[in-house]
């Protein structure tokens, strides 16, 4: 009977650091940052700024470029990136990402001071400005990724 509960104990042993093995491996692949609060993992959507694109790579993070200022209806994604220098087209994209999906997070370029107050009405998260970089931004995404 001993050798039996000996046996079994070695067993639950083996199975428990198996099992933990692979939930550290989810977690350090961003399995449950590229959707906080329970969204969809889709990702970051990227607009307006081509060079991001690597960089976001880098930190291991899901994304998908945008080439028009159209908001895909095709799931829900952590956050939208309007990057591009038309404040006109990063208004547009946040305002239909806002009516597609009011939780997502928007961090968007804006030039002209005037417009800040209307992104923030929008309910951008962070505003850049116009030679604003995004790498700090991008430095706290991939602390956090990490």
């Amino acid at each position: 009977m001993t050798i039996l509960l000996g046996f079994t104990t070695a067993g639950l042993l083996v199975l428990g650091f198996f099992v933990m093995r692979r939930l550290d491996t989810f977690i350090e692949r961003g399995g449950i940052l590229d959707g906080p609060r329970g969204r969809a993992n889709q990702g970051i959507l990227i607009y307006g700024a081509p060079e991001v694109e690597e960089k976001i790579h880098k930190i291991g993070m899901k994304y998908r470029i945008l080439t028009d200022p159209i908001f895909p209806r095709d799931g829900l994604y952590s956050a939208l990136f309007a990057l591009s220098q038309d404040d006109r087209d990063n208004l547009a994209l946040c305002h239909m990402a806002k009516q597609a999906d009011p939780g997502i997070t928007m961090i968007a370029r804006c030039s002209a001071p005037k417009l800040q107050g209307v992104f923030k009405t929008m309910g951008v998260s962070r505003l850049l400005g116009a030679e604003e970089s995004v790498d700090l931004l991008l430095a706290e995404l991939g602390g956090i990724s990490k």
